[in-house]
């Protein structure tokens, strides 16, 4: 199941990163990558947690959101995908401060599942348009 989701969060991950209307991708392959691999198990991934940010994040964010067809809250490791405001969820009535530290109010957290690629895809591409 861990060797899916880390291969799925990969693909979803590079698929966001590409994508007009995505300002930024969160996840370890592309920020510390050298550091995690020094951690990592043999032949596993980057985990199957990923945030993203996106242009225009006060409209364009609540708009995805909403439209994503994906179970909502936050978890990680589940069989489906589940998407989550975190922000909104962990710093609700503290958000200059989390921005102080780099963390948008308008971020959104995937904790990416085993749903075939295509469909999850298709899924997140829907919504970002």
């Amino acid at each position: 199941r861990m060797r899916e989701i880390n291969a799925n969060a990969e693909r979803l991950a590079d698929a966001l990163r590409g994508h007009p209307a995505v300002a930024e991708v969160h996840f370890p392959k592309y920020r510390t990558a050298d550091r995690y691999r020094a951690f990592q198990r043999e032949d596993a991934g980057f985990g199957g947690l990923l945030s993203l940010e996106l242009k225009d994040a006060a409209v364009a964010a609540p708009r995805f959101f909403d439209a994503l067809r994906v179970c909502k809250g936050p978890n990680l490791g589940m069989e489906y995908t589940l998407a989550c405001p975190y922000t909104v969820l962990a710093h609700f009535t503290e958000f200059e401060f989390a921005e102080s530290c780099g963390v948008s109010r308008w971020l959104i957290r995937v904790a990416v599942g085993t749903e075939p690629f295509d469909d999850l895809w298709n899924r997140f591409e829907s919504a970002l348009s």
